[in-house]
C-alpha cells in the first residue's frame, strides 16, 4: 500500500484535472435536486432559510474534487472513482436504499432510484467506507477518508493542501463544504449578515457533537428569555391569543403629478393559496389610500389583483377617473453629475443617518405596514394562521417597537450587535444608497 512518504509534490502539477475532461452532470443534476427537495432539513437552512444565491453543497462538494482528481488513460475507471467520492455508484446506493449488500439494484435510471434513496449527506460515515482501497489504488494515494485524499491530492497538485477562496461567501456553502472536504478556506463578503451567515455555517453548523447539543440548549434559554421580554412589551400579541407571524411592508412614495401618496406594490394579491387580496381606498381628505383586506376572494377579484400600483417601472393609479403614470426614477428625481469628468448617477432622496431606522414623514419615500399574518398562540407545531387588515392598534403596537429600537440603537450599535458601518460605494452597494437614500448597513 502507498505511505504517506509515497506521495510526490508536485506530481499532478501538469495533469489535466477530471472537470475538464469528464462529468457524469445529470447525476450531479438529479442529486442537487434531491438536496434542494430537502428544504428545512438541508444542512445549513438552520441559519437562514432563505438566501438567493445559495449553491447545493453536492455541486461544491463535485466541483472541488473534480478540480482536485487527475484524468488517466482511463477515463471510465475516472468517472467510476468520482462518483465512489460522490456517493453515486451502485455498491453506495444499496447502502442509500437500505437494501443488503448482496441485494440486487432495481433496474431502473439512476434518478428513480435516486429520488427513493437516503442522501449521501444523511450516511455520510457509512456510505463510503468500501472505497478506499480501490480509490488508492487507482489514484496511488494513502487516505481513509476525504479529507485526507483532498490533502493528498492537494500535494500532489499544489505542493501544500488545496486552498479554497469565496469573495462573496453569501451563506457560506461553498466555504462549508470546502472545509468539510479538507481545504483551507478565505471567505468574506460586504454583506454583513452574509458574513454572520458563513460564520455560523462554520461555528454552529460545522461545531462537535457535543458543542452543538449546547449550543441547542443555549439557543432555546434565549429564545425563551426574548420571548418573555417581547412579551413584556405587547408588541407582538392582539390580546385575543394570536401572534403576529408576518408583517408585509411597501413603499409608499409621494408623486409629484397629483400630490397622492401612493403604496407601491407590484401585486396586490397577498396570499394565493388563502385567496386574500389588498383593496387601495382613496381617501381624498388625506390625499392617500386605505388598504383593506378581502379574504375569500373570486376568481374574478384574484385576477385583477395581480396588477398592482407599480408596472414598468412607473407607479400606476387612477384618482377620478384620471389615470397617473410615473416612473420611479422620476420621483426619486435621478439626474446625472459630472465632477471632475466623472459621471455619478444620483437623485433628490435624502440620506440616511446612522441613527435612522425609517423614513421620515417629509422623505420622498415611505415604508407602510399594510398587512398582517396572524397566528394563533396555541404552542401547537401547526397553529391556524389568518390575514388581516392594519388596524389602529397594529399602528399603536409598531410605533411602540420603533420606539423601543431608536431607544436602544446606539447602544446596541455600540455593543456590536447591530451594525453603524457606511455601505461602501460598488456595482451592487450602491443599488441601497441610489434607490432607498440608505447609507449604513444597519
Amino acid at each position: 500500500m502507498t505511505t504517506a512518504q509515497d506521495i510526490i509534490r508536485f506530481s499532478l502539477k501538469d495533469a489535466p484535472s477530471l472537470i475538464e475532461k469528464v462529468l457524469p452532470v445529470q447525476r450531479i443534476s438529479i442529486d442537487t435536486f434531491r438536496e434542494r427537495e430537502a428544504r428545512q432539513s438541508q444542512t445549513l437552512t438552520g441559519l437562514g432559510s432563505y438566501w438567493k444565491g445559495r449553491k447545493p453543497l453536492v455541486l461544491n462538494r463535485a466541483c472541488v474534487l473534480a478540480s482536485l482528481l487527475p484524468t488517466t488513460d482511463d477515463p471510465k475507471k475516472d468517472l467510476a472513482i468520482f462518483e465512489m467520492l460522490m456517493g453515486m455508484d451502485d455498491r453506495t446506493m444499496r447502502k442509500r436504499m437500505q437494501l443488503a449488500e448482496d441485494a440486487q439494484l432495481p433496474e431502473a435510471p439512476y434518478r428513480e432510484l435516486a429520488i427513493t434513496a437516503k442522501r449521501t449527506e444523511d450516511i455520510w460515515e457509512a456510505a463510503h467506507t468500501h472505497i478506499w482501497d480501490t480509490v488508492n489504488a487507482h489514484l496511488g494515494t494513502n487516505a481513509r477518508n476525504h479529507a485526507q485524499l483532498v490533502e493528498q491530492l492537494g500535494v500532489m497538485r499544489f505542493g501544500r493542501r488545496p486552498r479554497v477562496a469565496d469573495t462573496f461567501s453569501g451563506s457560506g456553502q461553498i466555504p462549508f463544504e470546502a472545509a468539510r472536504l479538507g481545504c483551507d478556506v478565505y471567505a468574506s463578503d460586504l454583506n454583513p449578515i452574509a458574513c454572520m451567515l458563513t460564520w455560523g455555517a462554520f461555528n454552529v453548523i460545522g461545531a462537535s457533537e457535543t458543542r452543538r447539543t449546547q449550543i441547542e440548549r443555549d439557543q432555546q434559554a434565549l429564545v425563551e428569555k426574548v420571548k418573555a421580554e417581547v412579551d413584556a412589551l405587547g408588541v407582538e400579541m392582539d390580546g385575543k391569543g394570536w401572534r403576529g407571524k408576518v408583517y408585509l411592508y411597501c413603499l409608499e412614495v409621494a408623486c409629484p403629478s397629483s400630490g397622492w401618496r401612493v403604496p407601491v406594490l407590484p401585486t396586490l394579491v397577498v396570499s394565493k393559496g388563502k385567496k386574500v387580496v389588498a383593496q387601495l381606498k382613496p381617501d381624498h381628505a388625506k390625499k392617500r389610500y386605505d388598504i383593506t383586506l378581502i379574504s375569500n376572494a373570486t376568481a374574478a377579484q384574484m385576477k385583477a389583483a395581480e396588477k398592482g400600483t407599480y408596472q414598468d417601472l412607473s407607479v400606476v393609479y387612477t384618482i377620478d377617473g384620471v389615470e397617473h403614470r410615473t416612473k420611479i426614477s422620476s420621483i426619486r428625481g435621478d439626474f446625472t453629475e459630472t465632477v471632475d469628468g466623472v459621471k455619478a448617477n444620483k437623485n433628490r432622496l435624502r440620506q440616511w443617518e446612522v441613527s435612522d431606522i425609517e423614513f421620515r414623514t417629509d422623505d420622498i419615500f415611505g415604508e407602510r405596514l399594510y398587512a398582517i399574518q396572524w397566528m394563533r398562540d396555541d404552542g401547537s407545531s401547526r397553529p391556524d394562521t389568518e390575514f388581516r387588515s392594519v388596524s389602529p392598534a397594529d399602528i399603536a403596537r409598531e410605533q411602540k417597537i420603533s420606539g423601543y429600537v431608536k431607544e436602544h440603537l446606539a447602544e446596541w450599535q455600540a455593543s456590536g450587535w447591530v451594525p453603524d458601518m457606511r455601505i461602501e460605494p460598488g456595482d451592487k452597494t450602491d443599488e441601497p444608497i441610489r434607490t432607498r437614500g440608505w447609507t449604513h448597513w444597519h
